[in-house]
């Protein structure tokens, strides 16, 4: 099938492994399932749909009494940050668009660059993108401004609003599953905020135009390579053997958490 719709999934495997972006997004095979994935996957949609209702106005009561994990996990966020991150209403920069789970999308040539807020806030001269993160392993503030989905969230909202990049952030908050054993446990959540500018825009419009030029030149010559294995991608690849680079599948206790832009962000 062909591939219009670009994500920063899309944009991290096409970097990554042309390879196995073919396998996931045009060929549409299944990965072998890795339970702990599943179960991590679990606790985000489980988390990411109670702070969907809380910005709904919703009540979380009813969805906490029946979740006594996921009420620990709130709590710890509320104590971490009683003022609910800082986004209450100020009256001298009224908010014109406050929503969770906003999708917005870019013509880029042939395609479409889209994303997936989990909050965003605009006023007149500001703009505050927040994303939920529930895994346990944090990266460090240099990845995270690396990180396609950074790149990529900030430059689309740019260029699909009236703001300068330097009136841009996005913060990360992590908010970890608690403890196995131990539900009353939790790690302390905890946030990263980056800032945006003019030469962060610039740097990621040219990446994305080498990205894609060379996605062009792939789909024409029909024709995705492989990883370079001296990269060592493939020792945690699920297509491993599929791509007669391992005897068996890959160990998924070799496979580390994924990293926060293999992972496309799908509305609740």
């Amino acid at each position: 099938m062909p591939l219009v719709t670009l994500t920063q999934g899309h944009l991290k495997l096409l970097e990554l492994c042309p390879r196995r972006l073919q396998y996931t997004h045009l060929d549409q095979l299944a990965a072998p399932e890795d339970p702990e994935m599943l179960e991590r996957q679990r606790w985000g949609t489980r988390f990411h749909l109670a702070m969907q209702q809380r910005e709904l106005g919703l009540p979380l009561e009813p969805l906490l009494a029946q979740d006594p994990e996921l009420a620990t996990a709130i709590q710890a966020l509320a104590e971490q940050s009683p003022d609910w991150f800082g986004l209450e209403s100020n009256p001298t920069e009224p908010e014109v668009l406050r929503q969770s789970e906003h999708r917005r999308s870019l013509a880029w040539g042939s395609y479409e660059l889209t994303v997936v807020y989990d909050l965003l806030r605009l006023t007149p001269h500001s703009g505050h993108i927040i994303d939920w993160k529930t895994y346990r392993q944090r990266p460090k503030k240099s990845q995270l401004t690396q990180d396609w989905q950074t790149r990529l969230y900030l430059y689309v909202l740019v260029e699909t609003t009236d703001l300068d990049p330097a009136q841009l952030s996005m913060t990360y908050w992590f908010v970890p599953p608690p403890s196995a054993g131990k539900p009353k446990a939790v790690d302390r959540p905890g946030a990263v905020t980056l800032a945006y500018s003019l030469n962060k825009h610039r740097h990621t419009a040219r990446d994305l135009r080498r990205l894609t030029r060379y996605l062009d030149d792939l789909l024409a010559a029909k024709n995705f390579p492989k990883v370079d294995t001296a990269l060592g991608h493939c020792l945690r690849c699920p297509f491993a053997l599929r791509c007669q680079r391992a005897a068996r599948p890959a160990d998924p206790l070799l496979s580390p958490i994924p990293t926060i832009d293999t992972i496309d962000e799908i509305p609740i």
